[in-house]
């Protein structure tokens, strides 16, 4: 019972950041105090998910593993969409992103220590 509570949880919380998400890609007809909330609203849900997630452990080998598998297919989709949008600006619009080009290095570069941090434990 736990366990769906705790997947129910999650799946809310994903539906809530998609709607969220979706919701400030065309900022255009919103007015700016609409705007901030829903970004506000937004980095809020995020946190409580990013918090639920570092909660989040197994306790046989088999539910370690499927762990270990989605955060590793989570980190390429991730790093797949930053590197998509690099080389699409790079070619259409001959500019790259700067933020895009960080946040795929962060990404690169946290993977990388803590692989070696928790490889030397």
């Amino acid at each position: 019972m736990k366990q769906l509570k705790s997947f129910s949880t999650e799946i809310i919380l994903v539906l809530i950041l998609g709607f969220l998400t979706l919701s400030v890609l065309d900022v255009v007809w919103m007015p700016m105090g609409v705007q901030i909330a829903v970004l506000s609203v937004l980095v809020v849900v995020f946190a409580a998910y990013a918090i639920y997630g570092l909660r989040e452990h197994g306790g046989d080998e088999r539910e370690v593993a499927i762990l270990h598998k989605s955060d590793r297919v989570a980190f390429f989709a991730g790093a797949t969409v930053l590197l998509i949008a690099v080389v699409y600006e790079s070619v259409v619009h001959h500019m790259t992103i700067p933020w895009a080009v960080c946040a795929l290095f962060v990404m690169v570069l946290a993977k990388t220590i803590g692989y070696v941090l928790h490889n030397r434990s």
